[in-house]
């Protein structure tokens, strides 16, 4: 077969190297393999350079596996760093020692192809790697940069411990794009790292990591579309060393102050060192080794001479007749004395230790162990001996029993329970005793408790605040319902609580329940996920809206309506119950959390503030408030032009707050929460506000409204949305354009909400976008026109009334009117912008709803109010563009088809002088308003508020 290519080895290791966890015990074997492969397959000409780190990578890796080492992630890091630097050393230009070294070039002429389309902007993937492998990479790097950047902006906050989460990310990242091909993200990163390295201050480290994931989130938009990232890396690469030189001249140019102190106290430290006696001279010590386990216990075994602890033999291979009897004794006793343990645990675990609860832990394990060392059964001995020297810890007050070291008793007591069966086995069938797998690491962590090392906590099971115990342990697995049943039953007549039933039943351990316990007082979560192809979930929605509209239509079938079999009904209930459900959950499905956009904000905030010359903070709350995945991406642009705006003309210069009496620095707050059917979003600042009278004379001189025109403070505030409206004082190259709030007002309604707003003058002003929770599903309100059903989105629904016949009148100009408790509204008749002929035509007989839209508010005149329902959109598909009046339509319960109103364009009609006139000469309605309490004549405005 020949000798293997070491380049080809080297990118199997890479692949297998970024695939590869740390717990993966086989896969770290396989790659211990793969390196000492790879030693043995390179030439005689880099053996050295290229060999020595891959025999360092290979013991790491024999570390990990074999349990020898304190750390494993560290290493684990350590082995993809030189992996990293193999890779570097063999693409970089050969020495003059190793100009001859024959290492096959795997690229060949795809190299040359590579790099002549890397010369006009192409990019190329490389023959190893695999296409599926590079878009789940590209795939997942926005999430990995919104996280990445949330930590940066905290570190630059002051929160230190995000440096080593910072680390590790832009490490992985590395590593990814090394086996990737990514060269120029590679060798960026690995340049970020050493420039973490230096001693800079927060906001400069924050600076370039924020520009490094610019760079990084480009180049990725590059990648997808087959592209070389348009700007080259080696120029962000160059300022990166030019910040390093910067640092280490600062360095030098300190005052000698320091360095002279340092030196006083180097000299007095020789003397000290001189004076001394020779005995007290200190020696370096060597680092310690972790634990290592051997088993002995035959008459040829000898001890491992390096070993810490020699791990005995379970026990004897056989018993004769009186160590039976005596074993059979010890075994019942032992269980006994386990049970009372367990008690012991819970009571502290629910109402904490004292003197005489660890006190009779600690005889339970001092008794086991004396019996145990008769028996001649060495490991139980072992494990009674190291649990009760951590329990004299605890006795003398060295040691807390809680959290951790309080876990390590629970997992005593079980493995002992595990031991003593393992025991009564081996009795009953003559065999020899089993060892416990994991007696060695128990004992581990046991010494570790002892030595004063910090113990990780272990973590709690899936559980909420809400559910009771028995729930827990059902939901995890730990216990069936039956045995719960028979628990509650047997408490009845105990009066013991429920853990204590089900450890004396031996339904289930101790530190089961106690882990319950502390669940239901800490509320932990753990989530676990699963990648799904988004098509496929919105395939799955919209077979479930499908399913829902098929349901409604068989549930309301007459000859089913018709049927009074309670069963029938009672299964026809069910199936909308479920049906509803699936719904829900489908709807769900499609939900991500507003964090992401959150973040996009806070950054924005960061970079725009810095650009004003203004100290603003971001305060964000309900960031895991979740909503639509398509409305999150629709609601971005919304949420730069407000923040934008707020940024630049809200808040004040730092002199202009201090001189009204405001703190320096200025907040943006931006809230997500639900209220009602809808989800709310607010942009809130503490700046100066809107101006009403400035707002006022920029609509003056466009026309928007007429000199002494009274309008309310909400009609004024919405005037800022119409297409160049802006009272900015000049044009930046943040705002000022008026093109901003157009674009906001457009995207809102676009999505079937609302906007609106509040302003106080040298206080702030507040946004506040109202919007459905999905798009797929929207919650309307059925109404009859003549034989047709329409819905009318209740979100834009204000309230609905039968009007009085005094309350309807026509005027030129203005079409027809409804007079609500002396407010005047437009009124639209449905059926005039549908042609429906046969609707009501007396006005006085049919029924106003009053819908919202635009700042406005106007009457639409409907036969009927049905009823409310959630109905699945369906777009109207082409050949229908003419429906500008609808949005959409439904399928109904009858099924038929309703079309779903779009309230901006019927509000649009009163702006409409030609439609406005006609419906004033074709209406029937008397020309004579009726008395308004604000006593307004019909040649003053409406009032559409």
């Amino acid at each position: 077969m020949g000798t293997p290519n070491p380049f080809d080895l080297l990118e199997d290791l890479a692949s297998s190297l970024v695939m590869a966890d740390v717990d993966d015990k086989p896969a770290l074997a396989q790659l211990m393999m793969g390196f000492e492969q790879f030693v043995d397959a390179l030439p005689a000409e880099v053996a050295q350079s290229l060999g020595e780190p891959a025999r360092e990578a290979t013991k790491l890796l024999q570390n990990i596996v074999m349990d020898d080492t304190k750390d494993p992630s560290a290493d684990f890091e350590r082995v993809s760093s030189l992996l990293s630097q193999i890779q570097h050393a063999q693409r970089e230009p050969a020495s003059e020692d190793e100009e001859e070294a024959d290492i096959p070039d795997a690229e060949g002429e795809n190299a040359e192809m590579a790099a002549a389309a890397a010369a006009e902007g192409a990019f190329i993937l490389p023959d190893w790697v695999d296409q599926a492998t590079f878009n789940d990479f590209l795939s997942n790097q926005k999430a990995v940069l919104e996280d990445l950047e949330s930590d940066i902006l905290d570190l630059e906050k002051g929160d230190t411990e995000k440096a080593g989460a910072i680390r590790r990310v832009i490490h992985t990242m590395k590593g990814e794009a090394g086996v990737l091909g990514l060269e120029d993200m590679e060798n960026l990163c690995h340049a970020i790292e050493d420039f973490m390295d230096l001693d800079l201050p927060p906001s400069q480290t924050a600076d370039r990591l924020l520009q490094m994931t610019d760079w990084v989130g480009q180049a990725v938009l590059a990648y997808v579309d087959g592209l070389q990232p348009a700007q080259s890396a080696a120029d962000f690469m160059a300022q990166l060393k030019q910040d390093a030189a910067d640092s280490q001249d600062t360095k030098k140019s300190k005052p000698k102050k320091k360095a002279k102190k340092a030196a006083s106290a180097k000299t007095k430290k020789a003397q000290t060192k001189k004076n001394a006696p020779a005995e007290e001279k200190p020696v370096e010590k060597p680092e310690p080794k972790p634990a290592r386990f051997i088993e002995v216990g035959g008459d040829d075994d000898e001890p491992d001479p390096d070993a810490d602890y020699v791990l005995p033999r379970p026990g004897p291979e056989s018993f004769d007749d009186e160590t039976i009897a005596m074993a059979g004794e010890f075994l019942q006793e032992s269980e006994e004395g386990l049970s009372n343990a367990d008690q012991v645990l819970m009571e502290i675990e629910n109402s904490g230790p004292d003197d005489e609860k660890i006190n009779n832990l600690f005889r339970v394990f001092h008794t086991i162990k004396g019996v145990a060392g008769f028996l001649e059964l060495k490991q139980i001995e072992s494990l009674a001996h190291t649990t009760e020297t951590m329990m004299n810890l605890v006795r003398q007050g060295n040691l807390p029993l809680a959290g951790a070291v309080l876990d390590l008793v629970f997992d005593a007591t079980e493995m002992m329970r595990n031991m003593l069966g393992a025991v009564k086995t081996a009795v009953e069938s003559g065999q020899p005793i089993a060892s416990m797998d994991n007696l060695p690491y128990l004992i581990r962590r046991l010494q570790a408790a002892i030595k004063g090392e910090a113990l990780p906590e272990e973590t709690l099971p899936d559980s909420q605040r809400t559910k009771k115990l028995g729930e827990i342990l059902v939901d995890e697995g730990d216990l069936d319902e039956q045995k719960l049943a028979e628990a509650l039953e047997s408490q009845r007549q105990s009066g013991r609580r429920l853990g204590e039933e089900l450890v004396a039943e031996k339904a289930v351990s101790a530190k089961k329940v106690a882990q319950a316990l502390r669940s239901q007082t800490q509320g932990t979560k753990i989530r676990e996920t699963v990648k799904v192809d988004l098509e496929r979930v919105d395939s799955l929605v919209e077979m479930i809206g499908e399913l829902s509209i098929v349901e409604s239509m068989v549930v309301n079938t007459p000859e089913i309506v018709s049927l009074t079999s309670p069963h029938v009904r009672n299964s026809l209930g069910q199936l909308t119950k479920i049906t509803r459900d699936l719904q829900s959950v489908a709807m769900r499905m499609r939900m991500v959390p507003v964090h992401g956009l959150f973040q996009k904000m806070a950054r924005m905030v960061r970079d725009l503030s810095r650009k004003n010359h203004k100290n603003i903070s971001l305060v964000q709350n309900g960031e895991w408030t979740e909503m639509d995945r398509s409305m999150a991406e629709q609601i971005g642009d919304p949420l730069v032009h407000m923040i934008r705006n707020a940024v630049d003309h809200g808040i004040e210069d730092a002199d202009e707050r201090q001189a009204t009496g405001k703190p320096k620095n200025g907040t943006v707050s931006l809230s997500a929460y639900h209220e009602g059917g809808s989800i709310v979003i607010e942009i809130s600042d503490d700046g100066r506000g809107l101006s009403r009278d400035r707002i006022l004379a920029k609509a003056l001189k466009q026309g928007l409204m007429k000199e002494g025109e009274k309008l309310k403070d909400s009609e004024i505030y919405n005037m800022i949305f119409h297409p160049g409206f802006s009272t900015a004082e000049k044009v930046t190259e943040i705002s000022g354009r008026g093109v901003g709030m157009d674009v906001v007002r457009r995207n809102i309604e676009a999505m079937r909400g609302r906007v609106s707003i509040d302003s106080t003058p040298g206080h702030g002003t507040v946004f506040k976008m109202v919007l459905p929770l999905t798009l797929a599903i929207i919650d309307g309100m059925l109404v009859k026109c003549g034989t047709e059903t329409y819905i009318l989105p209740t979100l834009s629904i204000v309230e609905s009334l039968k009007p009085e016949p005094s309350m309807l009148y026509s005027f030129t100009g203005k079409g027809e009117l409804v007079n609500v408790r002396g407010d005047n509204y437009p009124l639209l008749r449905l059926n005039r912008l549908f042609n429906v002929s046969d609707a009501k035509s007396d006005a006085s007989d049919a029924l106003v709803v009053l819908v919202e839209s635009v700042g406005r508010t106007i009457g639409i005149l409907v036969d009927d109010v049905v009823t409310q329902q959630q109905v699945v959109i369906k777009s109207l598909g082409s050949g229908m563009e003419s429906m500008k009046y609808a949005s959409g339509a439904a399928i109904l319960s009858d099924g038929r088809v309703g079309l779903i109103l779009n309230v901006e364009e019927i509000s649009s009609l009163i702006d409409d002088k030609t439609f406005l006139a006609e419906t004033a000469a074709a209406s029937t309605l008397p020309q004579t308003p009726p008395p308004s309490k604000k006593e307004n004549s019909p040649d003053e405005p409406i009032n559409e508020a």
